[in-house]
């Protein structure tokens, strides 16, 4: 794993925080935070609410606004976790987009 390292995004997020994170809700909005930090964290959130789908949706896009505080940033944290939580379920991967469609993003709005 030599030379990773997280993003300028997360980075610029993270430093806003404090400590002890009790401001993970401050964090302002970006035009420019976009980037994959928070989707490449969100899987374990589809692991764990893989049957608790709305919960699963709030999770994802509070998580991956502390660090992507764009609609593409965390709505992308929100299709990762959903999309895990649809593999648990043995969802044929041809039907995720549908059920994206239909099923989690009416809770995303």
């Amino acid at each position: 794993m030599s030379g990773r390292a997280p993003g300028g995004t997360c980075i610029r997020s993270a430093a806003q925080l404090k400590e002890d994170g009790s401001n993970w809700n401050t964090i302002k909005f970006s035009k420019n935070a976009g980037g994959c930090g928070a989707s490449m964290r969100a899987a374990c959130i589809g692991l764990y609410y893989y049957d608790n789908i709305k919960k699963l949706i709030e999770i994802s896009i509070e998580t991956g606004r502390t660090t992507h505080h764009h609609p593409i940033g965390y709505l992308g944290s929100t299709v990762a976790a959903y999309f895990t939580a649809l593999a648990i379920r043995n969802v044929h991967p041809y039907l995720w987009y549908k059920e994206l469609i239909n099923e989690a993003l009416p809770y995303a709005r």
